[in-house]
C-alpha cells in the first residue's frame, strides 16, 4: 500500500520534491497546494493542483505533508492543522521551527504525529540526524559551520573576483542563489534561526542561551576580503554553537578562517560543519546548503525516514476513517 503524500508549494523546492516523488513508487502525491494554479499548468496535472492547503492537510487519505513554502506564519498554520491530525509534516521552514519548536513538540505529543525539519538547517548536508542518531550518546560541546549558502556564495566571489559586496549580490541573485529581498541571509538571520535550531537539538525544545550574537556580511569590504586572502585566509559567515555548562552560546559573525581550518576551503552555496565531541573528536560534514535539489533531497530523506511505527498507526487510522 501507498503512502499518501501531500505537497505544499510549487517553487523552486517544490518543484523538486514533486519530480523526485515521482521517481519513488513507494509514494503517491495525493494532491499539490499552489496559490496560483494558472501558473503551473505546463509541469503540474491539474487533477492534482489545490488552491487550500487546509483542505488538502484534512483529507482523510492524506497521511504525508511536504511543505515548500516561504511563509513561516502560514508554515506554522500548516504544520498545527497537521500535527493536531495525528500526521507527519516535513518541512525546511528554519524560522517557523526554530520560533515554535516547543510548541509543535507538544503537539507532537499530544497527539503522536510527527515533525521532521533536516532541510531546515543544512540543506543536503545531515547535521540533524548526525547529532540526533549517530552522535546520540556522545557529549557534543560545540558545533561550528557554515551555514548559509547564499552568505558563502557571495564572499567566495568577492574572494576569488576581487568583486565588491553590492557586485557580489546581484551575481548571487542572478544565479538563483540570492532572493531579491536577501536582507535574512546577508544580516544572519537565517543563520540565527538554524543556530537556534542546532543548541535546541543538542538540548532540547528550550535551551538557555548564555549569549547570542549575530552580525551579517552587508559590510564586508573589498579590502577587508584582499587583506585575510594576502595573509592566506579566507572570509566565511562562521557560526560558532558552544555549550557552556547547561547553557549555549551562539556567536555569528563573518571571520578570517586560515588554512589549517576544515572549512577554509569550503567555497560557493556549499554549507558545512565541524561537530567536536567529547569522544568522538571532530567531525565535519560538508555539501550543497542552496537551492530546489538539495533542499528537496534533506526532505526526501525525512520522508524515507518516518519512524516505521508511528507511519503504520497513521494507516490504521486513516484506513478506518475512509
Amino acid at each position: 500500500m501507498k503512502t499518501s503524500i501531500a505537497l505544499i508549494g510549487f517553487g523552486t523546492v517544490g518543484s523538486a520534491l514533486y519530480e523526485r516523488i515521482l521517481n519513488l513508487p513507494q509514494y503517491e502525491i495525493s494532491g499539490v497546494a499552489v496559490k496560483h494554479p494558472e501558473k503551473h499548468k505546463d509541469r503540474l496535472p491539474e487533477v492534482l493542483m489545490r488552491k487550500s492547503a487546509e483542505a488538502l492537510i484534512a483529507r482523510p487519505e492524506t497521511e504525508v505533508i511536504l511543505e515548500a513554502i516561504d511563509d513561516s506564519d502560514a508554515a506554522l498554520e500548516f504544520a498545527v492543522k497537521a500535527l493536531e491530525a495525528g500526521k507527519t509534516y516535513i518541512t525546511a521552514s528554519k524560522k517557523m521551527v526554530a520560533s515554535n519548536l516547543g510548541l509543535l513538540h507538544r503537539l507532537e505529543e499530544t497527539y503522536d504525529g510527527n515533525l521532521l525539519y533536516e532541510a531546515a538547517v543544512g540543506g543536503a548536508v545531515p547535521i540533524l540526524r548526525t547529532l540526533r542518531e549517530h552522535l546520540a550518546a556522545e557529549p557534543v560541546k560545540r558545533v561550528r559551520g557554515i551555514l548559509n549558502g547564499t552568505c558563502n556564495y557571495i564572499l567566495t566571489q568577492m574572494q576569488e573576483a576581487g568583486a565588491d559586496f553590492d557586485t557580489s549580490l546581484k551575481e548571487a541573485q542572478l544565479k538563483g542563489y540570492a532572493e531579491t529581498d536577501a536582507s535574512s541571509d546577508i544580516d544572519a538571520l537565517d543563520t540565527y534561526y538554524k543556530s537556534l535550531i542546532i543548541a535546541r537539538t543538542l538540548s532540547g525544545t528550550t535551551p538557555e542561551l548564555a549569549r547570542v550574537v549575530y552580525e551579517g556580511i552587508r559590510d564586508v569590504a573589498a579590502a577587508d576580503v584582499a587583506k585575510v586572502r594576502k595573509e592566506g585566509g579566507k572570509v566565511k559567515l562562521i557560526a560558532d554553537i558552544q555549550r557552556e555548562g547547561d547553557k549555549f552560546k551562539i556567536d555569528i559573525r563573518p571571520t578570517a578562517v586560515t588554512p589549517d581550518d576544515p572549512l577554509h576551503n569550503v567555497d560557493g552555496s556549499s554549507n558545512a560543519v565541524t561537530i567536536e565531541g567529547v569522544h568522538s573528536g571532530t567531525i565535519t560534514l560538508q555539501g550543497l546548503g542552496a537551492g530546489g535539489h538539495p533542499t528537496a533531497s534533506a526532505m526526501v530523506g525525512d520522508l524515507m525516514n518516518i519512524p516505521a511505527p508511528k507511519l503504520e498507526k497513521v494507516k490504521k487510522m486513516l484506513t478506518a476513517l475512509r
